[in-house]
């Protein structure tokens, strides 16, 4: 996917397959009717009843988690799918990067010994997402060679 998005269902469907394609929705920003502009916002919930959506949840650059209903959006500007390693928000940038490491470490320690083409293609898709040059700055190595070729950057 990993590239513009084109409104709430589109958000939805990447929170709802964060495991399965990784990344996160992020915009340039985001201005309420209200006035009030958020800048570099992520996506972290679309809120739907009987078929209609109804509010959005998202956390700001600064951190500040926000709950709209979809009526108090004035404009969404630059919504676009992207990996964790191209977000522009650096405080949910460093909370996915810390979540998704985290998580690697517990999928190579329950696969140790094991290395399975189901495992060896999470891991390598978790490595797509938080870059190779995470990986080496946190010292993370997998039970498997990681080629930077391989795992193509999109940073």
């Amino acid at each position: 996917m990993f590239n513009m998005l084109y409104g709430l269902k589109d958000i939805h469907t990447v929170i709802s397959n964060q495991r399965k394609i990784g990344g996160a929705a992020e915009a340039d920003s985001i201005r309420l009717s209200s006035g009030e502009t958020y800048l570099n916002p992520v996506f972290t919930n679309v809120d739907i009843s009987k078929g209609h959506y109804v509010s959005v949840g998202f956390i700001d650059q600064d951190g500040a988690n926000v709950i709209a209903h979809v009526d108090q959006i004035a404009v969404i500007k630059g919504l676009e799918h992207k990996l964790i390693c191209q977000l522009n928000n650096t405080y949910i940038k460093h909370y996915l990067l810390h979540d998704t490491l985290k998580y690697l470490q517990k999928l190579c320690e329950v696969n140790a010994g094991f290395v399975t083409s189901s495992f060896k293609k999470e891991a390598l898709k978790l490595v797509r997402d938080i870059s190779v040059k995470e990986l080496k700055n946190h010292n993370i190595s997998l039970p498997f060679p990681v080629e930077e070729k391989i795992v193509q950057l999109l940073a």
